[in-house]
């Protein structure tokens, strides 16, 4: 919209710089841009304001035609596929044909429940090793702690050796010392860039069956609720301020109920008998 604005201050009429064709192509072109923005309804309606006015001043056909096609596309439901089971991610960081960063990359990402770049953009000097907690910047700027297990200690003790700073996960890239990359983002002894969130997408998704970052997350966040962790807890674990948020993490899976429900049998110490059973019974008085 804002070209069209732009293009009309230039000349006080459409008309006399494009074509119909043209002043389509500009509605369609600012209109299919803002197709990933939540304001999507307000933006087609304000084109659609523009159309009519167009189409009053005789510049374009009918305003329909050039609307047509341009509906939001259907946005699909959350998908439970995207929680894997603990086996399969146990699996995956175990495979020791996978390259040590990469594997202990997951494992953090599983064990912090943390967005890819809160993980990413640690360094060493941001590992507090001694409580396996290692401080980061959350998403919206706020300053926190996130909280991982002992696998991933171990592992991070055998990645780091005597590394006491620079990034913890890198890139085979080698930058030059010639300041075009932030100091911050190289390894000072090997000169090797912090792993990106794009190779580090790529890894995953060569490992697995498509996997993407945040599988890790949304898994890691499910296990933990369905292993009886509190709301709190996991806001604790997540970054999450807002609780509805939350709430889309909180399905458990079948696996998980039907395994929180044999503990509940077990608990219990009972059992219902079968229909073979208790013909049994009736046939033994």
């Amino acid at each position: 919209m804002a070209g069209l604005r732009q293009s009309r201050r230039r000349s006080g009429s459409c008309s006399r710089i494009v074509t119909r064709a043209r002043c389509s192509a500009l509605v369609t072109d600012a209109t299919v841009s803002s197709r990933a923005s939540a304001a999507f309804d307000a933006k087609r309606a304000a084109v659609a304001s523009a159309l009519a006015y167009f189409h009053d001043q005789g510049w374009i056909g009918d305003p329909a035609a050039v609307l047509h096609g341009l509906d939001r596309e259907h946005q699909p439901r959350p998908d439970d596929t995207r929680v894997r089971s603990r086996e399969r991610i146990d699996r995956l960081i175990a495979d020791k044909r996978r390259p040590l960063e990469d594997r202990t990359l997951w494992a953090m990402l599983y064990s912090t429940a943390a967005r890819a770049e809160e993980v990413l953009r640690l360094n060493v000097e941001d590992l507090d090793r001694a409580n396996r907690r290692a401080r980061t910047i959350r998403k919206g700027g706020k300053a926190d702690e996130l909280l991982y297990d002992i696998r991933t200690a171990r592992m991070l003790g055998q990645l780091l050796g005597r590394r006491t700073r620079g990034p913890i996960f890198l890139s085979a890239r080698i930058v030059p010392d010639d300041g075009t990359a932030p100091v911050r983002d190289v390894d000072p002894a090997s000169r090797r860039r912090r792993m990106t969130y794009r190779t580090a997408e790529r890894h995953l998704g060569a490992a697995t069956d498509g996997w993407n970052l945040h599988d890790l997350r949304h898994s890691r966040l499910t296990h933990a609720g369905e292993d009886g962790a509190t709301e709190a807890d996991l806001m604790n674990l997540s970054g999450h301020e807002d609780r509805r948020t939350l709430q889309r993490y909180l399905k458990p899976s079948k696996e998980g109920t039907q395994r929180r429900l044999d503990g509940i049998e077990a608990q219990r110490g009972t059992w219902t008998p079968s229909a073979d059973e208790l013909a049994d019974r009736m046939t033994t008085r």
